[in-house]
C-alpha cells in the first residue's frame, strides 16, 4: 500500500489518552538546534512503519525519527536556509512516496523538492512561475497516485500537482480572499479522503471547508466561520485529519486544543485533546497545535507548534462494540 495512507478502522466511540508523550523536541517547550530538538516544528508524516518526519522549520531541515528514538536524522535540508539543491528555507510540507522519496514543500523558496532515497540533492518538481503562480505553501500531502496537493495561502487556494507536471490545478480557492463557499482566506491544511473528497482548513475564515470531487463550492463541515471557542467555533483552524468514519479532527491552532466533529455538523465538535481552557507545556496541554496525523493503529500525532514538540496521543479503543451511531 502507498506510504503514509492506511485503511484505518477507528471505532466510532474511540477515545485518546489526554496526556501526549513527546515524540521529538522537548517536552518542556524549549527550543533547540541539536536532533533531538525543534525549532518551529510545522507539518508532519508518518510512515507505514510508524517513521515520523518532522518539517523543523526555523532549523531548515527535515528530521526523521523511527518509533523507538527522539534522536532524529536529517534527511533533507542541511540546516542552514538557502535555496542551493542541497538546502531549505521555512520548509512546511513533507510527505513519503510508496519508492521512498522525500516530497518537500520548500516554502520560503517557493519550491517542491523531491529528494531521492540517501539523496540530500533536491530535484525541483514545481515552482513559483507567470503562467503557474506559487505562493507561501502551508502543507503537501500525496496520494496513491502519487498526485501532490499544496495549499496556498498567499494565493488563496489548493493546487494539484499531477506527476512530471509543474502547472498547478486548482482545486479550491483561487482569486482574492472571501468567505463565500467558492473562496478562502489563508488557507493551512489540506487533507484528501478514500473518496477523493478535498477538505481545507479556511484557517482566517475559522471554518473547515468539504469539496465533493470536481467541484470548486465547498460545504462547511466544521466551525461556523466565526472566531471563537465554544465548541460550535474554531479559532484559525491550522490542520484536519479525517478517519474512516468520516469524522473531522481539527487542530484548532488558536484555542490550542484538538477537535473532533463528526458527520452530524449542527451537533458541533468534541474537544479530544488541549481541553484543559490553558496553554502550557504539561502534557495535556498545548500551544498553538499546527498539525495532526494518524498512525496506522489510530494514535494521533500533533504538532504542539509553540512548545516545540511532537506529541503522541494513544489510541483507547472500547472493550465492546460501540452503540449504533445511527
Amino acid at each position: 500500500s502507498a506510504v503514509g495512507i492506511y485503511a484505518l478502522n477507528i471505532p466510532t466511540c474511540a477515545t485518546w489518552q489526554e496526556n501526549g508523550t513527546t515524540t521529538s523536541g522537548n517536552q518542556n517547550g524549549s527550543i533547540g538546534y541539536d536532533l533531538s530538538s525543534l525549532s518551529g516544528p510545522v507539518s508532519i508524516f508518518i510512515d507505514n512503519d510508524d517513521v515520523l518526519y518532522v518539517c523543523d522549520r526555523d532549523n531548515s531541515r527535515i528530521l526523521k525519527l523511527y518509533s523507538n528514538s527522539t534522536t532524529g536524522v536529517m534527511v533533507a535540508g542541511n540546516g542552514t536556509v538557502g535555496n542551493e539543491t542541497n538546502q531549505l528555507s521555512g520548509p512546511k510540507g513533507v510527505a513519503v512516496d510508496q519508492y521512498g522519496n522525500i516530497i518537500v514543500a520548500d516554502s520560503n523558496n517557493y519550491r517542491i523538492q523531491k529528494f531521492l532515497p540517501n539523496s540530500t540533492i533536491g530535484i525541483t518538481l514545481a515552482s513559483n512561475t507567470s503562467y503557474s503562480p506559487l505562493g507561501q505553501m502551508r502543507d503537501l500531502h500525496i496520494d496513491v497516485n502519487n498526485n501532490i496537493y499544496v495549499t496556498d495561502s498567499d494565493n488563496n487556494q489548493v493546487v494539484k500537482y499531477i506527476p512530471y507536471s509543474s502547472i498547478g490545478i486548482v482545486l479550491a480557492g483561487g482569486g482574492p480572499s472571501g468567505s463565500g463557499l467558492d473562496q478562502l482566506f489563508s488557507p493551512f491544511g489540506n487533507f484528501m479522503d478514500a473518496n477523493n473528497s478535498l477538505y481545507v482548513a479556511d484557517s482566517g475564515n475559522h471554518r473547515v471547508l468539504k469539496y465533493l470531487p470536481g467541484s470548486l463550492n465547498g460545504t462547511i463541515v466544521a466551525g461556523n466561520g466565526t472566531a471563537g471557542s465554544s465548541l460550535y467555533q474554531l479559532n484559525f483552524p491550522r490542520s484536519i485529519i479525517v478517519d474512516n468514519n468520516g469524522y473531522i479532527y481539527v487542530a484548532d491552532g488558536s484555542n490550542n486544543r484538538v477537535v473532533k466533529w463528526t458527520t452530524n455538523y449542527a451537533a458541533g465538535g468534541v474537544c479530544i485533546m488541549g481541553c484543559t481552557g490553558t496553554t502550557g507545556t504539561a502534557a495535556n496541554q498545548m500551544r498553538g497545535p499546527r498539525d495532526l496525523k494518524f498512525d496506522r493503529h489510530g494514535n494521533i500525532f500533533v504538532t504542539d507548534q509553540s512548545n516545540q514538540r511532537i506529541q503522541k496521543y494513544t489510541i483507547q479503543l472500547p472493550t465492546s462494540p460501540c452503540p449504533s451511531s445511527k
